[in-house]
């Protein structure tokens, strides 16, 4: 990625990587101190041409479209900022969950907890003292406004992992001689109470298979 445009009185940058164009600028925020955003070509064609000014540029890679046509409330700001950056609805997650719809404020939550979790990605996979074990990381908090989802995202997780081992995907890299097959999950942050309980509910019903669960939960 090249920088094809400077203004040091708009603090931006436009970025090149083939066809496609990105504006860099910062935010002086200490969570996301800079912004990339990927923006059309029509759109710093406008702004390097003079037709819009640098905020206008800003407002319109975070909104889709130039936001000179309509004024936004700070709440109606902040709220698009979130769904445009999920992973933040964390940050002052109480005060979040006010400004937005049970309902949408779950499909925020929902979104990023899977870009954390990735339910369907297998984390690693190894061989360790001659049984096949397999990682999972979860990074995710416990906070009680989010626990029901996080669950929901952990059980299927952990799902494809049982489905992967049932369904024997490892054999043509690994063979299929082990002493035992295992899911090793280990935890960021510990638990809730409700955690710990679908954790144990999740060992019980993998007794009666040749599949363990190893939980490993922050010191």
């Amino acid at each position: 990625m090249k920088s094809i445009y400077t203004s040091q009185k708009d603090m931006l940058e436009i970025c090149q990587d083939d066809d496609k164009f990105f504006l860099r600028y910062p935010t002086f925020n200490i969570t996301m101190p800079e912004v990339v955003q990927e923006i059309p070509k029509e759109a710093a064609d406008s702004y390097m041409s003079g037709e819009h000014t640098g905020k206008e540029l800003m407002n319109y890679a975070q909104y889709g479209f130039w936001k000179s046509k309509k004024q936004y409330t700070q709440e109606e700001s902040n709220k698009i900022f979130i769904q445009n950056n999920p992973d933040l609805i964390f940050n002052d997650l109480s005060d979040n969950q006010k400004i937005f719809s049970p309902e949408k404020f779950t499909q925020i939550v929902t979104k990023s907890i899977v870009s954390e979790l990735e339910p369907s990605e297998l984390d690693a996979i190894g061989i360790v003292d001659n049984h096949l074990e397999l990682l999972l990381v979860d990074p995710v908090g416990w906070q009680e406004e989010t626990e029901a989802v996080h669950l929901e995202i952990l059980q299927e997780k952990l799902n494809n992992y049982i489905y992967f081992l049932e369904s024997k995907q490892y054999v043509e890299r690994y063979g299929d001689n082990f002493d035992k097959k295992v899911i090793h999950i280990t935890f960021q942050y510990s638990p809730s109470d409700n955690g710990l309980a679908f954790l144990a509910t999740v060992q019980k019903t993998l007794q009666n298979s040749d599949m363990s669960l190893k939980v490993e939960l922050p010191e």
